[in-house]
C-alpha cells in the first residue's frame, strides 16, 4: 500500500475505492466518492476507514505489512480468508449481525490487498456495560463464543483446520522457539504444565480469536442487537482458545474477580462440549510464551519500546502458581 509517515493519503484512498466498486453490482462505472472518508484508526493487522455510499455506511479495511508481524504474501492469505468468512456467515443463519461483505480491493495486480465491507450499528461493548452487573461483558462474550462454536465446520473450509484440541496446543508449542526453555525456568514450568494437561479428543470448532469488548458491538437504539466485527483471525480449533484471549492470564479478566471461573461457568451452561478451567489456563500460557518469545527476539534486535523477557517470565510464574492452587 502507497503511505506516508505524515498521515494516510486521501487521494490513493478514494481512487481505490472508486476504481474497486466501480466493477460492482449496484455501482456504476462512473462512480464517485463524494462523502468524506473518516479515519476508524488501525489495528494489528489493517487500517480502517468509513464511508457513506448512496446511503449506506461501508468501511474500507487495508491490510498491513510490517517488519516482524506479516508478509506481503501473509497478508493477502489473510485478506482472502477474511472475505470467505464474511461470506460464509451471511449464508448461514448466524444470530447475530456481521460486515456484509461488498468485495476485495486490488491496485494494479491481481493480489488483494485489503476488502470493502458494510459497516454495522452500535458501540464497543466495553463503553455500554452496566457498572452494576461487573460480570455483564463475560455473560454475553461466553454467549457469543458457544454460538460460535456451533457453527458447522463445513461451511469454513478456508479456514485453517486442526483436528481435535490436542493438535491446536502441540502445533502452538511446536512454533515456539526452543530457545526460551533454556533460559528461563519459568517457561520451562509452563511447558511442562502444558504437557501434563493436554486435551484429549475435545473437537475442533470455528473460533473468531478475539472476541475482546471492543470486536462486539451494541446497538442499544436498535433494541439491543449484537454484531460481531474484526474476523480476520478466524480459524479452527481448540473451543478453549476463544475464551483464553478474553482471560489473558490476568487476575481480574476485564475487572472481573475470579473471571476465569465466571467465563468458563458461563460458557459450559449452554456450549455442547464443556471446558475445564485447565483448558483455558494451556493457552493463556501460550499466550505469554509467545510474547516472552517475541520479547527476546526484540531485545536481540535492539528494538525499543515493549516489556521485556522478565516481565512475560514474571507472568507466566503468577499463572502458574494461581493454577496450582487450583489442584
Amino acid at each position: 500500500m502507497r503511505s506516508c509517515c505524515s498521515g494516510p493519503n486521501w487521494s490513493y484512498l478514494r481512487w481505490l475505492i472508486e476504481s474497486n466498486l466501480r466493477r460492482q453490482p449496484g455501482f456504476t462505472k462512473d462512480f464517485r466518492l463524494n462523502e468524506r472518508l473518516q479515519n476508524l484508526g488501525q489495528g494489528l493487522f489493517n487500517w480502517n476507514y468509513l464511508f457513506e455510499s448512496s446511503g449506506q455506511l461501508l468501511v474500507l479495511r487495508l491490510a498491513k505489512v510490517e517488519r516482524g508481524l506479516r508478509t506481503q504474501k501473509e497478508a493477502v492469505a489473510h485478506v482472502n480468508r477474511e472475505a470467505a468468512t464474511l461470506q460464509s456467515l451471511e449464508r448461514l443463519s448466524f444470530p447475530y449481525a456481521t460486515p456484509r461483505f461488498i468485495c476485495l480491493v486490488r491496485e494494479d495486480s491481481a493480489e488483494a490487498i485489503g476488502l470493502i465491507e458494510s459497516a454495522v450499528d452500535g458501540e464497543q461493548l466495553s463503553f455500554c456495560a452496566n457498572i452494576y452487573e461487573p460480570d455483564r461483558l463475560l455473560k454475553i462474550i461466553a454467549e457469543i463464543a458457544v454460538t460460535v462454536h456451533k457453527l458447522p465446520k463445513t461451511e469454513f473450509v478456508h479456514l485453517k483446520s486442526r483436528f481435535d484440541s490436542r493438535a491446536h496446543v502441540m502445533e502452538q508449542l511446536e512454533d515456539l522457539s526452543s530457545s526460551i526453555f533454556g533460559q528461563f525456568q519459568e517457561a520451562a514450568a509452563a511447558r511442562d504444565w502444558i504437557l501434563s494437561h493436554l486435551p484429549e479428543g475435545r473437537p475442533s470448532t470455528v473460533l473468531h480469536s478475539d472476541l475482546l469488548p471492543q470486536n462486539v458491538l451494541l446497538d442499544e437504539s436498535g433494541g439491543g442487537r449484537i454484531a460481531i466485527v474484526d474476523w480476520q483471525e478466524a480459524k479452527l480449533g481448540d473451543p478453549a482458545y476463544d475464551l483464553a484471549v478474553v482471560t489473558r492470564g490476568v487476575r481480574k479478566p476485564l475487572g472481573v474477580e475470579q473471571g476465569l471461573e465466571r467465563i468458563v461457568d458461563l460458557y459450559n451452561q449452554t456450549a455442547e462440549h464443556k471446558l475445564p478451567i485447565q483448558a483455558v489456563r494451556v493457552h493463556e500460557l501460550i499466550f505469554h510464551l509467545n510474547w516472552l518469545s517475541d520479547a527476546v527476539k526484540k531485545r536481540a534486535q535492539k528494538r525499543i519500546g515493549g516489556h521485556g523477557p522478565e516481565h512475560y517470565a514474571s507472568l507466566l510464574g503468577s499463572i502458574l502458581r494461581r493454577a496450582a492452587l487450583r489442584e
